[in-house]
């Protein structure tokens, strides 16, 4: 229905790219030489996200009469904390993926060289609806239920209280790349253009008269 597929680790372009070949009015944007330079573009970008919600956390527990000690629940907290975010890792990726035109091809791939999980689709986009496609999983994974936490009454007992916001932290350090991808489409791409993939590292983009929009 949704036409996403599990395709295993990526090793090269070969195994991804599906089109025959680049339109002559395709303009590349973003190009990227070094992608671990980007992953620290990104993170940068989602600095001030991430400390904002870290120094909440910190006055949140700071008036509570708990004290952390080393002890089977606390290890079980953690524990449960690592497993959360390691499921919520392949979520991220299903997220992106639906927000692909349905009837495209969705595959997901592992690239162990950057250990990092990616969702390759050469349909072309809007501008912003890949926006949207990029920023989603931080929002649903992250920031949104952060915030309900955050304000919600607390049922969830010490110490697995603590593991919570440690989940959704980092479920919004997980989306530095996509942090630097937003970056580099605000700043390169048109508004009346959409945008399509090929490859890992190389994006390009097709203008669209305004009535295309």
């Amino acid at each position: 229905m949704f036409r996403i597929t599990y395709k295993g680790n990526y090793t090269s372009d070969e195994q991804i790219i599906r089109r025959k070949g680049i339109p002559e009015n395709a303009v590349e944007f973003g190009k990227i030489s070094d992608l671990n330079s980007e992953f620290i573009r990104g993170f940068f970008l989602l600095l001030p996200v991430l400390a904002g919600m870290m120094a909440v956390t910190f006055l949140k527990f700071r008036g509570s009469a708990y004290h952390l000690a080393l002890g089977f629940d606390t290890l079980l907290a953690v524990l449960m904390g690592i497993l959360a975010v390691c499921f919520l890792r392949q979520v991220h990726e299903v997220i992106h993926a639906l927000f692909y035109p349905p009837d495209a091809e969705k595959e997901i791939w592992k690239s162990k060289v950057h250990g990092a999980y990616f969702v390759y689709c050469e349909a072309e986009m809007s501008r912003n609806r890949f926006v949207t496609m990029a920023l989603a999983p931080v929002f649903a994974l992250g920031i949104i239920p952060f915030v309900l936490w955050l304000l919600l009454p607390q049922v969830i007992p010490m110490p697995y209280n603590i593991a919570v916001p440690f989940v959704f932290w980092m479920m919004t350090i997980l989306g530095t790349g996509d942090a630097a991808n937003v970056y580099h489409v605000l700043k390169e791409v048109p508004a009346h253009a959409r945008v399509f993939n090929h490859g890992l590292l190389r994006s390009f983009y097709i203008l669209e008269p305004p009535e295309g929009r």
